[in-house]
């Protein structure tokens, strides 16, 4: 479970327990927080406890900024003019508790830049998935290679198939899903960083946007939001790589492909297999070179069985599925 360390450092007591109280309510799992009123008490509490951030007022900033080792520091801005005077990273004190904690995520979940930005950029690698045949062993195949990079890389996993067993799987729920989020990204003034680290939830070592639970909302999805989305997802995303599960090919699917830095077309034995298998790429092909030139073709083991008993994620990543992926895809050997 990924979870963020974060203090904050005000001398409003009231505000740091509206904020306390707001985690409680919401049984928040991603932020442990702890809050100071003093300098003196925070730096004696920082001699044995790091954190990933130190939020602080104005009054903190001089005298602890030289203290924290390598959190992030946050200005918790009162004032808009506060920021530009100290160039760093910032977040509005007086906003929803809800925001607040989500831009302050994203912040953490990006590389600091030279120059100090509201939300630094950072591309993101892309990787895609996607079998033409329906392959039953698809989303197990993604999740587990989501998991093995997660083992050192910080890794987002987006699963856009429809009626794709992952609340089964997983034995999760979602209040809000991936179409919330795409919902929320054609209104306009959307903050999308803000609403993907709003919804997002983890499992084991990688992250992930709960997938569509009405499949309806996928149907709605046109070529320009999914092109805002893939961008933003590389642009904005804040994460090292993001791993697109695709569940059916739409309008200008070939054209987003060079969006992607490798994608993986999962094929399966048979003659029938093998002629959508081709016919895929032969569709691919027509856009030209660009889409088929970082595409990875796989035809994954026939013998790899999963069994009914135990975590079915544990059992791909520590089982054939989990040595398959580490083997050829990470192992040097040539596939497809």
């Amino acid at each position: 479970m990924i979870q963020l360390k974060i203090a904050f450092l005000d001398e409003e007591e009231a505000y740091l327990e509206r904020l306390k109280g707001y985690l409680i309510c919401k049984k928040e799992i991603f932020f442990r927080i702890c809050t100071f009123t003093c300098a003196e008490s925070f730096l004696e509490y920082r001699e044995r406890e790091e954190f990933d951030a130190v939020v602080m007022t104005a009054v903190f900033w001089e005298k602890v900024k030289d203290f924290i080792g390598s959190a992030k520091k946050v200005l918790l801005c009162e004032e808009a003019k506060e920021a530009p005077e100290r160039d760093c990273f910032h977040v509005k004190k007086y906003q929803s508790a809800e925001k607040l904690l989500c831009q302050i995520s994203a912040m953490l979940w990006q590389e600091e830049a030279e120059e100090k930005r509201y939300f630094p950029g950072n591309s993101t690698e892309l990787i895609g998935i996607y079998s033409p045949v329906h392959h039953e062993n698809q989303m197990i195949f993604a999740m587990t290679m989501a998991q093995i990079l997660g083992e050192t890389q910080k890794v987002l996993y987006i699963n856009l198939m429809e009626h794709s067993g992952f609340y089964s799987l997983t034995k999760s729920e979602a209040g809000e899903d991936i179409g919330d989020l795409l919902y929320g990204m054609m209104q306009e003034g959307h903050d999308f960083t803000a609403g993907l680290h709003r919804i997002r939830q983890s499992c084991r070592n990688f992250d992930y946007i709960p997938p569509a639970v009405n499949p309806e909302h996928l149907a709605e999805i046109s070529k320009p939001l999914y092109e805002k989305l893939l961008i933003a997802l590389k642009n904005c995303s804040g994460y090292d790589v993001v791993l697109v599960d695709f569940g059916s090919v739409f309008l200008g699917f070939a054209e987003m492909m060079p969006v992607f830095a490798s994608f993986y077309c999962i094929g399966k034995e048979g003659r029938i297999n093998r002629y959508r298998l081709e016919e895929f790429l032969e569709y691919l092909g027509k856009e030209g070179g660009h889409t088929t030139a970082h595409m990875n073709r796989l035809l994954l083991p026939e013998q790899m069985t999963f069994p009914e008993e135990g975590n079915p994620l544990e059992n791909s990543l520590y089982g054939g599925m989990g040595d398959y992926i580490r083997r050829y895809l990470y192992g040097g050997a040539q596939v497809g």
